[in-house]
């Protein structure tokens, strides 16, 4: 505890503009898993591997983004910095720790973005605008990554496990004191991973998502206990891979219950919205 603690504090003081609620979740990702590296291993591995696969495929390799860089620990970094001209992280918060792991491992070329690739806020915007004149249509269609077209010689982007964490941050402000349920859409959230899918088919380069889809909760006799539905009926494009992710092995969570996450990988991200 005194340990993350030491690591929220200093990573308000680093990102002093980010959502303490953000930095909270952050920081509660580093400590699950470092209790769970063991369980985590094979599906951090296998992220690597999916991302690995897809860089293979870029045939000329200036720029590659990454969203939801997270930890680093399911994005083959090395390879990546080794391989392309320039490698930007983005993600709402970037931890001190993986700040200092970059520098030391002495990347010169890969960079640090802090934004709120959700589009939540956005959504908002345009719901109030659409309550206030009464318009159903706008005109405009949600572009949380419509920023990435600014970005010169870009040659891939990466979804890195960062979709459902879209909808289970949405579901928490949607529900939070200050949140915005009200003038909100009841699709909103379906419309947030939509969005992120879709902006991902706009990009004229290549593009790799991996994301859980779902899971179950089960008691030690194999029982289930919950199923649940990460990405809020919005169809996710056909993967190359697919795998089982404990996130939250027994112990974790319950004694006596596991939460097991699908996980898929897919490219050339291009689905019908």
């Amino acid at each position: 505890m005194l340990a993350e603690a030491l690591l929220f504090a200093a990573t308000r003081l680093t990102s002093p503009r980010s959502r303490t609620s953000a930095v909270r979740d952050a920081v509660g990702l580093w400590a699950r898993a470092g209790r769970c590296r063991a369980a985590w291993a094979e599906h951090e591995a296998r992220t690597r591997a999916a991302i690995d696969r897809v860089i293979d495929g870029v045939a000329v390799r200036r720029t590659a983004v990454v969203l939801g860089s997270g930890l680093l620990r399911d994005v083959p970094i090395d390879r990546l910095s080794s391989m392309f001209n320039k490698v930007v992280l983005v993600d709402i918060v970037h931890l001190p720790t993986v700040r200092l792991k970059t520098f030391l491992r002495r990347y010169p070329n890969v960079s640090f973005m802090t934004r709120d690739i959700s589009g939540y806020d956005r959504l908002v915007e345009q719901s109030r605008i659409k309550l206030a004149t009464g318009q159903d249509d706008l005109g405009v269609r949600l572009d949380p990554l419509g920023f990435l077209r600014k970005i010169d010689e870009l040659d891939l982007v990466i979804s890195a496990n960062v979709l459902s964490q879209i909808a289970v941050g949405a579901v928490s402000r949607l529900h939070s004191k200050d949140g915005q349920a009200r003038v909100m859409p009841d699709n909103a959230v379906a419309q947030l991973v939509a969005g992120h899918l879709d902006g991902l088919a706009q990009l004229p380069c290549k593009t790799v998502i991996v994301t859980d889809v779902s899971y179950v909760r089960r008691r030690r006799d194999g029982v289930v206990v919950e199923n649940r539905d990460l990405l809020h009926g919005i169809i996710p494009p056909p993967p190359f891979d697919a795998w089982d992710w404990p996130v939250a092995p027994f112990g974790e969570e319950e004694v006596d219950e596991e939460r097991i996450h699908k996980v898929i990988a897919a490219e050339d991200v291009a689905v019908d919205l």
